[in-house]
């Protein structure tokens, strides 16, 4: 394992993982085809969006306080930053992804867990005996060797656009960088530790480590001497680990450590480095190769006993929450790393799902290695029992002082605390789905948007900046740039929507009168629907095509300090930190399987994370705020956002037929 910077490692990696394999018509055949560079978008352009993204959310006393700055940036400093961006487009392979990730990911100082890491559930299992459990988890880790050697062999089949110049080849680098990875922190920045690449010759060993009782077990999966292990040969350590942890002394609670704010993990995995066992004069090792046998891991198997399920949560949020944080000290949270990329979690009560790190790849990478393993798991036979037994594999052993002791339990009351402040619920809505939205003549998506704008409105009487990720991957090492849903025309369509409402219950009124008039009719507000989808999928246009204003601003600003050592007037105004606050983060995450879903926590102390999973006649979200915030209530968003789409579908249901 060779740690690197995250600019080094993306150099580092072969090009057919920067390209992408075109197959030809026997399927035996391909040739490398190189990815277009992400653009620069125009310079005007970016500022004109900005400008009206911005009327949006600030007091139009701000907005023109920020137009006159925005003219003296665009006088000299403007230009000289985006011929700055230009070249360094030409010279790298992509010229926004370096200060992105450190921006969205390894500068940020917070916790892992609920701040940055998402959870996924998959359907739950019904286990009559321990020993299906290791089947499954068996099952599961022989499917991911199966998937590292196919991209071993760069054999990882191509994927395309489906819409938006469909057919254009993606980027398929994400893939590559799930399994064997882990982010390392460091004081300031983290970095992100990365497999070497795989030549053709190369013998490769390959293991796991399987989390059980707070003990963390290194399996060897694969050897040069003995070749790799099979499912049934897996499934036996497994339960050796099982069974022994089972029968041991509780194990140090050193999982926890990976839960704490990165600055505070960094100088403690210093302190577990440079631990010394007493009964010696020498360093002691164990600490320090048990890290790095846990960062060369191609995952963590993470098998929980049952129990943790908040009484006044339902099956689905509880299993969230299991995956999202692990229920907390007393239950999983300790049998964690969460600085692993790939966490798969298996519980004896038939809980299943993962929690994953995710400055290292998008979702779309890691639901494509989970329903691949989920679909192959429920076809495979259980696991032979090998011939002969394998050595059983042995707990790691940490030496810790009373100062690291001390941290451990720091981190036990940190994590518990915030635990207990996040305000969480998987919801389910059944009024309709996808198909609906689809006769509306609008993608699910936009609708979803659009629907959360309004939800919105309808609780705070304004809109705020927005966060969706938008994918990039029709360009080399394109990660996202964000579509902003909090426009214009989507706040004139719900201000519409809202007109006909009781006033809010803290404003004076009469008991006895009646309030339920409406100011517009329901055709008009379908125009105004239709002119806020038709603005909110150019957005996405603009951004999935690389002429997004998010990823520029960053290249901007990150340009500037870099040239004159401090933030330009443009970027200290209290309008660009409104407009890169994102009181509500959203995303979609739409799975092929059913009973899967991933969610996440909010971004800022006030504001919601909301994902969406659109299905047939449904679509599942998941819901996430603080208990600390006195402005925000996930209960009362589920219910603002079941009321927002009953009424949009009134309203294309009353809406006058066409001619």
């Amino acid at each position: 394992m060779i740690m690197r910077p995250w600019g080094e490692s993306l150099l580092s990696l072969p090009k057919r993982w920067l390209s992408t394999q075109v197959y030809g018509t026997d399927d035996e055949e391909f040739q490398n085809v190189q990815l277009p560079k992400l653009p620069v978008p125009d310079l005007q352009a970016t500022m004109d969006s900005y400008l009206e993204f911005a009327s949006v959310i600030v007091s139009h006393q701000q907005l023109e306080k920020t137009r006159i700055l925005v003219k003296e940036f665009m006088e000299e400093l403007g230009p000289r930053l985006q011929a700055t961006l230009l070249e360094r487009q030409k010279e790298m392979d992509n010229w926004i992804t370096e200060w992105w990730l450190d921006d969205m990911y390894l500068k940020v100082r917070l916790p892992l867990p609920i701040n940055s890491n998402p959870g996924m559930v998959f359907p739950r299992r019904h286990f009559a005996k321990m020993e299906e459990v290791a089947d499954l988890g068996a099952l599961f880790i022989d499917d991911v060797l199966d998937y590292k050697e196919m991209l071993d062999r760069g054999e990882l089949p191509l994927e395309r656009a489906t819409s938006r110049e469909k057919g254009q080849p993606l980027c398929m680098e994400q893939f590559y960088r799930l399994l064997g990875v882990c982010r390392i922190p460091e004081v300031g920045k983290d970095v992100l530790e990365l497999p070497r690449p795989v030549g053709d010759q190369d013998e490769v060993e390959e293991l796991v480590i399987l989390a059980c009782r707070n003990n963390f077990y290194p399996i060897p999966v694969k050897a040069v001497d003995r070749g790799r292990l099979t499912a049934g040969e897996i499934q036996a350590q497994i339960l050796h680990a099982m069974v022994e942890a089972a029968g041991s002394a509780a194990a140090p609670k050193v999982g926890l450590l990976t839960s704490m704010g990165r600055d505070d993990w960094a100088r403690a995995r210093e302190q577990l480095i440079r631990c010394k066992a007493r009964r010696l004069c020498v360093t002691e090792e164990n600490n320090r190769l048990n890290l790095e046998l846990i960062s060369r891991a191609l995952c963590v198997l993470c098998v929980d006993e049952a129990g943790g399920d908040r009484a006044d949560a339902d099956a689905a949020t509880n299993a969230m929450l299991r995956a999202m944080h692990g229920a907390g000290t007393a239950y999983h949270s300790a049998n964690r790393w969460f600085d692993k990329t790939v966490q798969l979690i298996i519980s004896s009560d038939g809980t299943v799902g993962m929690c994953y790190e995710h400055s290292a790849a998008e979702g779309v990478a890691v639901v494509r290695l989970a329903e691949r393993a989920l679909a192959r798991a429920e076809v495979a036979e259980r696991p032979s029992p090998p011939p002969a037994l394998l050595p059983a594999p042995a707990p790691m052993r940490w030496t810790l002082t009373p100062d690291l002791c001390r941290e451990v339990e720091r981190a036990a009351t940190e994590l518990d605390r915030r635990i207990a402040d996040l305000d969480f619920t998987v919801y389910t809505y059944e009024g309709y789905g996808r198909e609906f939205m689809k006769s509306c003549r609008t993608s699910p998506d936009v609708y979803i948007q659009l629907a959360l704008q309004y939800t919105y409105f309808k609780m705070y009487g304004h809109l705020v900046s927005t966060y969706e990720s938008a994918s990039l991957r029709r360009f080399r090492g394109g990660r996202v740039d964000n579509i902003r849903a909090a426009h214009s025309a989507a706040r004139a369509w719900a201000a519409a929507m809202c007109a006909h409402q009781p006033q809010p219950q803290h404003q004076h009124q009469d008991p006895n009168r009646k309030v339920s008039f409406n100011l517009y009719g329901e055709q008009r507000k379908v125009e105004l629907f239709e002119e806020a989808a038709r603005k909110q999928t150019a957005v996405m246009e603009a951004n999935i095509l690389g002429r997004g204003i998010d990823n520029h601003l960053l290249g901007l600003r990150e340009a500037a300090r870099e040239a004159l050592g401090h933030l330009p007037p443009l970027f200290a105004d209290p309008t660009y930190g409104q407009m890169i606050q994102f009181k509500l983060s959203t995303s979609q995450v739409a799975t092929t399987t059913e009973g899967t879903f991933m969610g996440y926590g909010a971004v800022v102390p006030d504001g919601y994370g909301c994902s969406y999973n659109p299905k047939k006649e449904s679509v599942i979200f998941c819901i996430a705020s603080f208990c600390s915030s006195a402005v925000t209530s996930t209960e009362a968003f589920r219910l603002a956002l079941e009321e927002a789409l009953d009424t949009m579908k009134l309203m294309f249901q009353n809406r006058q037929p066409e001619n």
